[in-house]
């Protein structure tokens, strides 16, 4: 199937959504941007102890998204653990090299 033959539908497997969830999937999506995309080390850091933190703030975010928690939690968690261990190397080899990002 082609990116371009998506549809919501086919995305839900055929359910369609609450507006109200598309909110709560964003703010997931922005989490994982956040995590992984914004070169602000502190957002990162942020981001990165809320997605693996399994909060009971995260759970109720997920539930709300209608995504299941431990689900997002575990197809998440390897590239959590890589770009944590990513941090923690740059700021061995620099310690200061975060500030600079403030």
């Amino acid at each position: 199937m082609a990116w371009g033959n998506l549809s919501a539908p086919s995305l839900t497997g055929g359910r369609a959504l609450e507006p109200e969830q598309y909110l709560w999937i964003a703010v997931l999506a922005r989490a994982v941007h956040d995590a992984f995309a914004v070169s602000d080390y502190h957002e990162a850091r942020q981001a990165l102890a809320w997605l693996k933190g399994f909060s009971d703030d995260f759970k109720f975010v997920c539930e709300l998204a209608g995504r299941n928690p431990r689900y997002v939690h575990d197809k998440l968690i390897k590239q959590l653990n890589e770009r944590e261990k990513y941090f923690n190397e740059l700021r061995r080899e620099n310690p200061f090299s975060y500030l600079s990002k403030m």
